[in-house]
């Protein structure tokens, strides 16, 4: 059986993902597999929203964040391993409580895990990596532009 799934082969999947602007610069995270995400995780049972965005982003990074407004809630459908993944995913742009790391000169920044690498990419340049979800991709940017000042956005993504 599949996590948070009755069915074999399927998976449902809660994501909590932080949206940490810094300058004309956001911070990702950087897959094994070359691809790029928010830097987040998934939900622990009986744990909040926020407390999962923090944990995360400090297991990943070191930073402390406090989540701060919810951007996007993104319903995601995509395959991973042959399982097929519901995933919902909760994008609060966050408060940094804490010093932000001088990035090298490809904007990477030090790492508390071996799986991911934090990095800073420019806005502008979103459009020429691969971050999943390619909605939250394809928006941040202008989004960022207008200070996020629009209402929470429903997404949803099929296929990534």
């Amino acid at each position: 059986m599949a996590h948070g799934s009755r069915e074999a082969g399927r998976e449902f999947e809660i994501r909590c993902c932080g949206i940490l602007v810094h300058g004309d610069a956001v911070l990702v995270t950087q897959e094994a597999d070359g691809l790029y995400a928010m830097p987040g995780g998934h939900l622990e049972f009986g744990e909040t929203l926020a407390l999962c965005l923090s944990r995360e982003i400090f297991e990943e990074t070191g930073l402390n964040v406090e989540a701060d407004k919810l951007v996007y809630v993104v319903e995601n459908f995509f395959v991973h391993r042959g399982v097929d993944t519901h995933e919902i995913g909760f994008y609060f742009l966050v408060d940094l409580s804490s010093e932000f790391p001088t990035p090298d000169r490809d904007g990477f920044i030090p790492a508390n895990e071996a799986r991911v690498r934090p990095r800073l990419l420019p806005l502008g340049q979103l459009r020429n990596v691969d971050l999943r979800p390619h909605l939250v991709r394809d928006a941040l940017p202008g989004d960022a532009r207008d200070a996020f000042s629009h209402p929470t956005r429903h997404l949803v993504s099929r296929g990534e």
